[in-house]
């Protein structure tokens, strides 16, 4: 809900822009600045935040200078940062929120106070054993979710002219198989419905299909419409997690927080991934 709150879908998400920030944490100034990036650059290497991942999980083999000795065994241990995906989260979106004050932008203090409001409850209501595990889980169930839709998918070193045909190369539906998943996986299950027109509804999404068909067809897009079953495609991530460990390295390798003069790479920004990054290199 506030995935499709920030996407601001009505005049009633933009009134519940801040439904996020009290009921988990997370600020919409934060994730507005990462998503839509995501949304406009998918899977633009060096520039989209999602596929940056590294020096836990890789989605292609780096150049030696940024390897890690986790990367030979991602396929085995994915499951350990995918449950930190939450944490990280959290603590990016107050980050970001103090930022947001410092600058001045519109609407920051008022996120800043749907966090607090969330963490005094949070912390005086639940016990440590409630909501330390619920935290872990939540991003275990959603970096289950979000990530396969995208990272089996092409790959860009370079930016996509053709956004819509970026959207088509870049994302993978997947279909359910039963009215749990159908409900757990919120409506990301119709990724490229969702690329294409994000602020629709996602009542909408099931709809747009014969549409979708119907372009692909009439425009000769090669890579077509892609769906695959929910354990398929999460088959899929792993088989890419694996096989880009047992890969060497590769001398040249586009880095994942991208190169200077890269229009809207990690590197050039403030975000939290461009810090982390100056911090890895400083250690070095």
């Amino acid at each position: 809900l506030g995935h499709d709150y920030v996407h601001g879908v009505d005049s009633f998400a933009m009134k519940m822009r801040n439904f996020a920030a009290i009921a988990a944490g997370l600020a919409p100034t934060w994730w507005s600045d990462k998503h839509n990036k995501h949304h406009a650059l998918t899977n633009e290497m060096g520039v989209d935040e999602d596929i940056a991942t590294d020096p836990f999980l890789y989605q292609w083999a780096p150049a030696p200078e940024n390897d890690s000795p986790l990367r030979k065994i991602q396929h085995y241990i994915f499951w350990l940062p995918f449950s930190f995906l939450f944490a990280l989260w959290r603590v990016d979106s107050v980050s970001v929120c103090i930022e947001a004050i410092e600058q001045k932008r519109v609407g920051a203090k008022g996120e800043l106070y749907a966090l607090l409001a969330h963490y005094l409850v949070l912390l005086s209501v639940f016990p440590v054993g409630v909501w330390v595990p619920a935290i872990f889980l939540s991003g275990l169930i959603s970096a289950l979710i979000v990530t396969p839709t995208h990272q089996s998918e092409e790959l860009f070193e370079e930016y996509q002219p053709d956004w819509v045909k970026a959207q088509f190369d870049s994302t993978r539906n997947a279909v359910m198989t039963n009215p749990f998943s159908e409900w757990l996986w919120g409506g990301m299950q119709y990724q490229l419905e969702h690329h294409l027109f994000p602020t629709m509804p996602r009542s909408k999404y099931p709809l747009l299909k014969n549409r979708l068909l119907q372009f692909v067809e009439e425009n000769n897009m090669m890579g077509g419409y892609r769906e695959s079953g929910e354990f398929e495609i999460l088959k899929m991530n792993w088989d890419l997690y694996k096989r880009v460990a047992e890969a060497d390295a590769v001398p040249g390798a586009p880095s994942t927080k991208g190169k200077l003069g890269q229009q809207a790479a990690i590197i050039n920004t403030n975000s939290p991934a461009a810090k982390l990054s100056s911090s890895s290199s400083s250690q070095k």
